[in-house]
């Protein structure tokens, strides 16, 4: 099944967390505005996978009033923490 594969990725990442987390968002050509998961407790993991350039298509989550982070999740997974302001960044699939 989908969970049990995603077990398996997280396991591979974060053993502990693996064992503790109770949701799973599974989402296709996703694009989504900046808001707070306010009933996260903690961070979550993001992972993306498809035909689309390195580089677009991560989590940006903000940093400070100033500052935003990019995460790459383009066959890689970054953890982020979702009580922050957070959104997928474009993703560029018209040069595939």
């Amino acid at each position: 099944t989908i969970w049990n594969l995603a077990k398996q990725v997280m396991a591979s990442v974060n053993e502990e967390f693996a064992e503790k987390y109770t949701a799973l968002a599974v989402t296709h050509n996703f694009i989504g505005s900046p808001h707070i998961d306010r009933q996260n407790v903690g961070p979550f993991y993001g992972l993306s996978l498809g035909d689309f350039e390195d580089g677009t298509g991560g989590v940006c989550v903000e940093c400070s009033a100033r500052i935003v982070c990019h995460n790459n999740t383009k066959n890689r997974i970054a953890r982020v923490d979702g009580r922050f302001p957070h959104w997928v960044a474009p993703y560029d699939n018209a040069n595939k």
